[in-house]
């Protein structure tokens, strides 16, 4: 099962140090999100990552960045993606977008794979409940679009994820609620996914 890590929000001190480590330790994929960074900001985060890593960056805003980086994975939010014309998608590069109606599946036909949550109770954002019901099992036969279970995912959850037949998981308060422990925490998570991995 696929691990992707969602980077915190907010700017903070060490934070390119410990991606750095996270990629070394295995990490294939980091979302870069920051709410309120702009195009320079993004700029220093992703200088501040080794370019034998770039490719692994996935760019949620300042997208143009990507031609001044080996980068090739770009994400549209909901919204973004809402005003574009399917035709106009890049066709040389990974791209991700998010979800949080499984009715909306069909509209990211073109996406090579898709957030979906948040599944469980946030462990980022206080009061933002999960919306997956009990017994939850994912069907999606006429989808080719990987979907990413997002929100609330600590180490106890995953095994649940993989059960729920989910291509792979998201984390981001589990990581970096406590960035003393990212390195550590990741590590866990990756163990549990490496048990259920497949081709991403």
């Amino acid at each position: 099962m696929e691990l992707i890590v969602i980077a915190r929000p907010t700017l903070f001190k060490e934070e390119c140090h410990l991606v750095n480590q996270l990629f070394e330790a295995g990490l294939q994929v980091f979302h870069l999100r920051k709410e309120n960074a702009d195009e320079a900001g993004y700029r220093k985060i992703v200088e501040g990552i080794l370019p034998e890593y770039h490719p692994r960056i996935a760019l949620h805003h300042s997208h143009t960045l990507a031609n001044d980086y080996n980068i090739h994975r770009i994400h549209h939010t909901e919204s973004f993606r809402k005003n574009l014309a399917p035709a106009t998608l890049p066709k040389n590069q990974v791209l991700s977008t998010s979800i949080h109606q499984l009715s909306a599946i069909d509209a990211v036909a073109a996406y090579h794979y898709s957030f979906y949550g948040p599944v469980f109770n946030s462990l980022s954002k206080p009061g933002y409940m999960g919306v997956i019901p009990a017994g939850f099992h994912l069907n999606k036969p006429n989808s080719n679009t990987k979907l990413i279970a997002l929100g609330g995912i600590g180490l106890s959850q995953i095994d649940q994820v993989k059960e729920m037949n989910f291509d792979g998981i998201a984390l981001l308060g589990y990581i970096w609620n406590d960035p003393t422990q990212a390195l550590i925490n990741f590590k866990k998570a990756q163990q549990h996914c490496l048990a259920h991995h497949q081709p991403f």
